[in-house]
């Protein structure tokens, strides 16, 4: 691996997880600016946080800004989703949502959904009806249980992931998904395993990625998010990133500079 050999190394003992969650205990952090160019050449800033489950390690390149909580966006649809399924709203991931005629600003939305294509499509409209069918008491209840983020759903019920005073790092995310791909969260592990196949979002003979992107669109300035993880034959790789949005033009860098970081540390070819 490369960050052995980075020059501009910064081991730190740390924690991740919380104490729900077994062997949540960071062996070190190792901090690299040299992943910095990969933000800067497209005008942005952003971090990128790496967990190698197997070594129970953390990699990033800006540990302030891994720890600092940003409005989640659309990477709340995998909570949302998790609740949903384990309150009933939705039955499996063959239920079809209705479109409900309202044309929108994002053409993908404008037909029938299931859960994966949702997913997928970050549609907005049918995550918003999940929270209101959820309610604000049972939604705040299980965000508490998740211990995600900040854990403050105040703001608008069908929308406080969007513009509200919800809050998570990047080092959250990597938590409550090192929780999500071991069955720990708690909901069912039917309920975990209907959203890690929604998650599929890249598939090959070398890696499979399981994914969420995310637009905070109204803050300032907009944040877009790149969270999931890498499944290797003897490894798994957590990821998350965020990014400082210039414009909505710049949505595939979060992929992409991900990818690009991915492949530098030789765990994706």
């Amino acid at each position: 691996m490369r960050f052995l050999a980075m020059s501009a190394v910064l081991v730190i003992s740390s924690m991740l997880g919380t104490a729900a969650f077994a062997s949540p205990v960071v062996k070190e952090w190792q901090e690299t600016r040299s992943w910095d160019p990969h933000f800067t050449q497209h005008q942005t800033k952003g971090v990128l946080v790496l967990w190698n489950e197997n070594k129970q390690q953390g990699f990033t390149n800006n540990l302030k800004r891994a720890n600092q909580g940003f409005l989640p966006a659309s990477t709340f649809k995998i909570p949302n989703s998790l609740i949903a399924l384990d309150l009933g709203m939705v039955k499996d991931e063959h239920q079809v949502f209705k479109w409900d005629g309202k044309s929108r600003s994002i053409a993908a939305w404008d037909r029938d959904h299931d859960l994966v294509t949702a997913m997928k499509y970050s549609v907005v409209p049918i995550y918003q009806e999940f929270a209101r069918q959820i309610g604000e008491a049972r939604m705040g209840k299980m965000i508490a249980v998740f211990d995600y983020g900040n854990e403050d759903i105040s703001g608008n019920l069908d929308s406080f992931w969007l513009d509200g005073a919800i809050r998570i790092s990047a080092k959250q995310q990597i938590d409550f998904l090192r929780r999500l791909y071991h069955n720990k969260l708690h909901v069912s592990e039917r309920s975990q395993r209907i959203v890690k196949q929604a998650m599929l979002t890249e598939a090959n003979g070398d890696y499979i990625i399981r994914a969420k992107t995310g637009y905070a669109v109204r803050a300032e300035p907009s944040i877009g998010w790149w969270v999931g993880w890498v499944e290797l034959d003897d490894n798994v790789w957590f990821f998350a990133m965020n990014m400082d949005m210039p414009s909505a033009d710049a949505l595939p860098l979060r992929q992409a500079i991900t990818k690009e970081i991915l492949k530098l540390e030789k765990i994706i070819p």
